[in-house]
């Protein structure tokens, strides 16, 4: 997959006469950060935009991010000149409804995205593994463009810089994003908005839900330095806890002091679903991550395995464990 320079890339979008916003599906928030932030900042050029989230929001997003479509005929996908993918790595994550990748590649189809390994082969791409968002790269593009940037927008951006950097207290967090963030600021982003809508408004629900998974499901391995835990199907049920909703989850893990690596699991209906994190660079859980399938970024990857119960998933990724804190190739 060639990446092409930003400067192709906001050229295209620029002489556009209507574009069709994706991201990937089961949205977070530098997926419907930079979709939206992108959807505003092009209409604010005199540019049509429409963005296509072909499922439901998490609860958190449902404020602000409106006035979307969740499907398309044929005739309303040809009457876009331009679709663009924003935070997505590849097709089978691509939330474009009835449509598939090949349908958008007969279109002017344009991919941004900061994922290691982007495979969606989109007609041109940027891929930039070095920003610690998505929505990173749309404030970078707009602000070398020298365009005014709507407050609606930089809220939006602002939303995914501070989501996928942990508030800017994960190790992705360098002095691109920093500079990014305070442009997002300057321009009149909303950041006591994004606190409470995103950060400061969990239901009491999902509180409880918590505080069990960590009673009752919460193990540790290697002397304390792994820590992980199954989501359980009784557990969902109990609290009416919707998966949705797992944004930051597994940062509850991570957050127990002593941890270096922590592990969500839950089960679905292609085999079990895994999270891994890490918080410390010289232990990165993506080769893990790869190993069985799955992706990501250096200290924040997934896979699924299919093994008939949770044991496998621990007979599988506890000897990984033991391999990485141990140095071992």
């Amino acid at each position: 997959m060639k990446s092409f320079p930003p400067e192709t890339v906001i050229e295209k979008l620029l002489a556009a006469g209507k574009v069709l916003l994706l991201t990937h599906l089961r949205p977070d928030g530098d997926a419907l950060g930079s979709t939206f932030g992108m959807r505003e900042f092009l209409r604010a050029q005199g540019i049509g935009a429409q963005v296509l989230i072909p499922c439901e929001l998490p609860r958190r997003y449902t404020g602000m991010c409106r006035d979307y479509a969740v499907s398309l005929s044929q005739a309303e996908l040809d009457g876009f000149d331009l679709v663009l993918a924003l935070d997505c790595a590849n097709e089978a994550r691509l939330g474009c409804g009835d449509f598939t990748p090949e349908d958008l590649r007969r279109k002017n189809f344009i991919c941004i995205d900061h994922h290691r390994g982007n495979s969606l082969e989109a007609g041109e791409s940027w891929i930039y593994p070095e920003a610690a968002s998505t929505c990173q790269m749309v404030m970078q593009l707009i602000a070398a463009a020298e365009l005014p940037l709507p407050p609606e927008s930089a809220t939006f951006l602002l939303t995914g810089m501070m989501t996928d950097t942990g508030c800017f207290c994960f190790s992705n967090t360098g002095g691109e994003c920093l500079r990014a963030a305070a442009m997002a600021v300057d321009a009149g982003a909303d950041i006591e908005k994004i606190a409470n809508n995103i950060f400061f408004s969990k239901p009491l629900n999902q509180l409880k839900f918590e505080a069990e998974l960590i009673e009752t499901q919460l193990r540790t391995v290697c002397n304390g330095a792994v820590a992980y835990a199954c989501v359980t199907g009784d557990l969902l049920k109990k609290y009416g806890f919707d998966l949705r909703e797992d944004e930051g989850l597994i940062d509850i893990l991570r957050g127990l002091e002593g941890v270096i690596i922590a592990m969500l699991v839950h089960r679905r209906e292609d085999g079990w679903r895994i999270s891994l994190r890490s918080k410390d660079s010289r232990f990165p859980v993506v080769d893990i991550a790869r190993k069985f399938g799955g992706g990501g970024h250096t200290m924040a990857a997934g896979c699924t395995v299919d093994v008939p119960e949770f044991a496998g998933v621990e007979n599988l990724l506890i000897p990984e464990f033991e391999k990485l804190l141990s140095g071992e190739k």
